[in-house]
């Protein structure tokens, strides 16, 4: 029964049932207008598929190892985190308020879990794409860190940036106070993002002038399990997993042409 019933949602929700729709309608088209969605049903069910999803993603996940455990506790002047995205007026906030979006919360979280181990400054880099009532990322952020239980006078806001490139490029203008040499820059840093990001977080931060660690989180492609029968029936899931590391790797290509 609930191998039925898996089968039923999957056929049932998209991008199943948009399958279905495209090959009855090859079924009952014309014989010389049957090609294009037969190849549409079949590109839809390639990219919705977890080996498929997987094939992209992994290769993004598996560009930086996880953080390890010999990292000096002294070598980082800040643990960095990228945003990912807001939740506009969600309820549980409160009225005007917004959260942080789950891949966004992950490495808010994990970031947290490395506050004991690295007593440095957690600078959340993350502003709002666009001019509108939305919060800054970074005004989020803050609210979730302080119900963590972090100090604030740890917690920097960067609430400018609207891309990579940008988290980078203005986290590199957030000073530290020096009681020795005055401000200094951050140069060195733990830079925590979802695993499929870390590659073009990386690129980012070290063109602008701050040497990091990667400590990737927020892993989508599982490890160890061989595929099922379920991995190659389509899925939301793999379907975003999919669009997830084609936007990276057109991201990573468009950031090495334009900011050569």
């Amino acid at each position: 029964m609930i191998f039925l019933s898996k089968i039923a949602t999957i056929l049932l929700l998209p991008p199943g049932c948009f399958i279905i729709a495209l090959l009855l309608l090859v079924i009952f088209l014309p014989r010389r207008f049957k090609v294009f969605p037969l190849f549409l049903s079949f590109i839809v069910y390639f990219l919705s598929i977890a080996p498929v999803s997987d094939f992209f993603l992994k290769p993004l996940e598996n560009a930086c190892p996880p953080l390890k455990e010999d990292v000096m506790s002294e070598w980082p002047q800040a643990i960095i985190v990228l945003g990912g995205g807001t939740v506009r007026n969600s309820p549980e906030a409160g009225a005007g308020k917004d959260v942080l979006l789950p891949d966004a919360m992950k490495r808010a979280v994990y970031a947290f879990t490395l506050c004991g181990r690295f007593p440095v400054p957690v600078v959340f880099s993350g502003g709002k794409v666009f001019e509108n009532d939305q919060e800054a990322e970074a005004v989020c952020a803050g609210r979730l860190f302080e119900s963590l239980g972090l100090p604030s006078e740890r917690f920097i806001p960067e609430d400018k940036s609207r891309n990579t490139w940008e988290n980078a490029r203005e986290t590199a203008k957030v000073v530290i106070g020096n009681p020795d040499s005055g401000d200094q820059k951050i140069k060195r840093a733990i830079l925590v993002t979802s695993a499929y990001h870390i590659k073009r977080g990386v690129y980012c931060f070290e063109n602008n002038g701050i040497s990091v660690i990667p400590a990737p989180t927020d892993y989508k492609c599982g490890r160890g399990a061989k595929f099922d029968f379920f991995s190659f029936l389509p899925s939301m899931g793999s379907l975003g997993n999919t669009w997830l590391a084609l936007h990276e790797y057109i991201g990573l290509l468009y950031y090495v042409i334009a900011y050569r």
